[in-house]
C-alpha cells in the first residue's frame, strides 16, 4: 500500500518569486566627515569591505591629496587618512566601492563637498 492518500499529489513550489525575479537588497547609504586630513564614513547598517574606498576627490587647487592609510574601526564605520587636506574637496562615492551590506546589498552614490 501506498503512504500517499491518492495517487495524485501536487505539490506546490515554496519559491515565492517567479522565474526571472530576484528579491531586491537594500543598499547601504553613506555619511562623510573630515577632520583635516582625516574621513571618517559613517554606514547606516553593519557592512563587509573588501578593498580601499575610493572617494573620487576633486580639486581646482592645490593637487588632490594621495590616501595614506585606510582603517576599519567597527561594521558601520571606516577611518582614511590621507597625504594633505581634504578640506574644500568635491567628493563622489559610486555602487562600485568595494563595500557590501551582509544581505548582499551594495554601497548607494553619495557625493558633496568637504
Amino acid at each position: 500500500m501506498a503512504s500517499f492518500p491518492t495517487g495524485n499529489v501536487h505539490r506546490r513550489s515554496r519559491r515565492k518569486l517567479g522565474r526571472g525575479q530576484y528579491p531586491v537588497l537594500p543598499s547601504v547609504t553613506a555619511a562623510l566627515t573630515d577632520d583635516v586630513t582625516d574621513v571618517t564614513i559613517d554606514f547606516d547598517q553593519p557592512v563587509v569591505v573588501s578593498g580601499p574606498i575610493d572617494l573620487h576627490l576633486t580639486r581646482i587647487t592645490p593637487a588632490v591629496p594621495a590616501l595614506l592609510t585606510q582603517v576599519v574601526v567597527s561594521t558601520t564605520q571606516v577611518l582614511q587618512t590621507y597625504a594633505s587636506t581634504v578640506v574644500g574637496c568635491d567628493y563622489a562615492v559610486g555602487p562600485e566601492a568595494p563595500v557590501k551590506s551582509h544581505a548582499g546589498g551594495g554601497l548607494g552614490a553619495a557625493s558633496g563637498t568637504f
